[in-house]
């Protein structure tokens, strides 16, 4: 079978076997190049073209598997341990898409954090923003050390499950 048939052929049930795994076009698409290249180099041993759709699914299925079990082990950080990008004025070309990235990252996370509870918010805020140690944002706000330290515990999943695909995105830009 040549290849180019191949991929016509099994183009879209590739991409949507690993869409069905992903969740998650970007991804999906990642999966069918990889996919389509493990294919081409192993095509020489390829016996019955009647299984091909088979074997190149479950090449995809597998490799989406991989993809989740790989960003299942990425370590995320609290949100305030996130580093900043500074931009750099040694390449300006790269440089200013490098701003723009970060621009627009600070701006998502705007967003994401003006969505919180404003009991949230605010502890939030001033731990991130201000750079409040859990004492003083529990004097600055007259609530107890506890009640800051749950509500920083909440706003950080909230913040984690708003921000994760944002993040992912960036990383992977």
């Amino acid at each position: 079978m040549d290849f180019c048939e191949m991929y016509e052929q099994y183009y879209h049930r590739v991409y949507y076997t690993a869409l069905k795994v992903t969740k998650n076009p970007s991804s999906a698409e990642d999966i069918l190049q990889e996919t389509f290249i493990k294919a081409y180099n192993k095509l020489d041993e390829v016996r019955e073209e009647g299984k091909v759709g088979a074997w190149l699914s479950t090449i995809a299925h597998r490799k989406a598997i991989d993809l989740l079990r790989k960003e299942k082990k990425a370590v995320l950080l609290p949100i305030e341990e996130m580093p900043v990008p500074q931009p750099f004025y040694e390449n300006a070309a790269s440089d200013v898409e490098h701003i723009c990235e970060c621009r627009h990252l600070e701006e998502d996370i705007k967003k994401r954090i003006s969505t919180l509870s404003p009991k949230l918010r605010a502890v939030f805020q001033l731990s991130y923003d201000k750079q409040l140690q859990e004492k003083e944002i529990a004097q600055t706000l007259h609530i107890t050390q506890a009640a800051v330290k749950s509500r920083l515990h909440r706003a950080r999943q909230a913040m984690k499950g708003k921000l994760g695909e944002v993040i992912h995105h960036y990383s992977t830009a």
